[in-house]
């Protein structure tokens, strides 16, 4: 079964084909030089720039592969920029009505839950608990099935991607700050030298809220004395061990078969680490799988049609 995946949810324009769950061709153009000197995404301008970055990818895609050759078209409905979005459906419906093949439209979050699957031997076994970190979401779901799926926890304010790049701007004025504060991390962290941070006392404890990190590191980069890098270290580690104990909460709670970590904060090293480390069926997606990406759209139209 061969599936076009097509995403532009936000600031990343990808097309890929996938056959299964294999990735035959995979093509993405990313928006990030674009929108780092405004220090965030600009929804107009994303818009506008998948528009010409469709055909791009389009001829690529022609040179590769026969059109005529797939059996399905999906692409990202929901939810995301409302005008990167309308480009994807107009891009996909265009295709669809050119080729005379059906299509398939898929929640962007479901595409982040069944990245984990692409180019590798992992099987979901449910019930299953997902964890979705990104720049606009971070979600805790019970999956009892594939149609039996509910939020157990969620962000009561910013994504944990967000305060990233919010906590990045505050000391570094750099943007993306995900990759950029994971990279410090990687070379600076040292255990005995943290700064403390509070955690926030959620009502539902599988909840979770991060914008009280940014104002904590907002006010403790005043202090001219403070080492900011280690503050940064000081963040990630907190960041990342409040979100691991809320999934391990969950764990608890509702021992699932597999456990599931997507998104793109998934990229994270010191989170894919302590992620694996707590449960045996633990699965996340391969590293060019877990930002956005149409092939994740493709995996999950197969799950969606396989019976």
């Amino acid at each position: 079964m061969k599936i076009l995946g097509i995403e532009s949810s936000h600031d990343d324009t990808s097309i890929s084909l996938v056959e299964n769950l294999d990735v035959i061709i995979h093509l993405k153009i990313s928006q990030v030089d674009i929108h780092k000197k405004y220090g965030g995404t600009i929804p107009e301008i994303a818009s506008r720039e998948h528009y010409n970055n469709f055909y791009i990818l389009l001829e690529e895609l022609k040179k590769q592969f026969d059109l005529n050759d797939l059996d399905y078209i999906s692409y990202t409905e929901e939810p995301g920029f409302i005008g990167a979005l309308q480009m994807g459906k107009l891009f996909a419906h265009s295709l669809s009505k050119t080729l005379k093949k059906p299509l398939i439209p898929i929640n962007h979050l479901d595409g982040h839950i069944y990245s984990v699957l692409l180019d590798n031997e992992n099987k979901i076994t449910y019930p299953a608990i997902a964890l979705i970190a990104s720049g606009g979401h971070t979600n805790l779901y019970l999956l009892n099935s594939k149609e039996d799926k509910k939020i157990i926890g969620q962000t009561i304010d910013d994504a944990v991607g967000e305060v990233f790049d919010k906590v990045s701007r505050i000391l570094f004025n750099v943007f993306p700050g995900g990759p950029y504060i994971d990279q410090i991390f990687d070379s600076k962290f040292n255990n005995a030298q943290m700064y403390k941070l509070n955690d926030a006392k959620l009502k539902n404890p599988f909840d979770f809220s991060f914008s009280g990190y940014k104002t904590q590191i907002f006010n403790m980069s005043k202090n001219e004395n403070i080492d900011k890098e280690l503050l940064a270290c000081s963040f990630q580690k907190q960041v990342i061990d409040f979100i691991i104990s809320k999934t391990k909460l969950a764990i608890e709670t509702f021992n699932p078969k597999t456990i599931i970590l997507s998104g793109g904060v998934s990229a994270n090293k010191y989170l894919r680490q302590e992620f694996l480390k707590l449960h045996k069926n633990a699965l996340i997606p391969k590293l060019e799988y877990a930002t956005d990406n149409g092939a994740m759209i493709a995996a999950a139209a197969f799950e969606k049609l396989k019976k």
